[in-house]
């Protein structure tokens, strides 16, 4: 069910994450919450980013506050599969709000250090989701 209010269409909301979308702003957000199993991880991340190439979104906000471990198999489908993707998906920005759970932290680590030098765009890590927006919004 996708409902809108003034500046964000929520394209999806469920245990696992909501997702986002400022089209005026060009942003697209995920908020998650917990673990999210192999298959739903893998749909979410797929949905978003079909959202990003259809709705032409230029900036990507990751909040991984609350978000668990990340499975092995899917750090690596993430780094050797769906970044790759999104490289070629016209993003310009990746704002990533840090997960206060190590096992998540380590595996975001291994998983940007694996896609990050392949990135056509600009990644950045935050504490405060005010100073991530802020970034990716900016005028550079």
């Amino acid at each position: 069910m996708v409902a809108e209010s003034q500046r964000t269409l929520q394209l999806r909301k469920d245990e696992y994450v909501t997702v986002g979308s400022e089209t005026e702003e060009g942003l697209i957000t995920l908020t998650w919450t917990g673990f999210a199993p192999s298959p739903i991880f893998r749909s979410i991340l797929e949905d978003a980013l079909m959202n990003v190439r259809l709705r032409k979104l230029s900036f990507w906000l990751a909040d991984l506050r609350q978000m668990n471990a990340i499975l092995r198999q899917d750090e690596q489908w993430s780094a050797n599969d769906w970044f790759p993707r999104a490289a070629s998906s016209g993003l310009k920005r990746m704002a990533i709000l840090t997960s206060s759970d190590y096992f998540n932290q380590m595996s975001v680590e291994r998983i940007m250090t694996s896609a990050t030098p392949e990135l056509p765009f600009a990644v950045s890590y935050f504490d405060d989701p005010i100073a991530a927006r802020s970034w990716l919004l900016s005028k550079v």
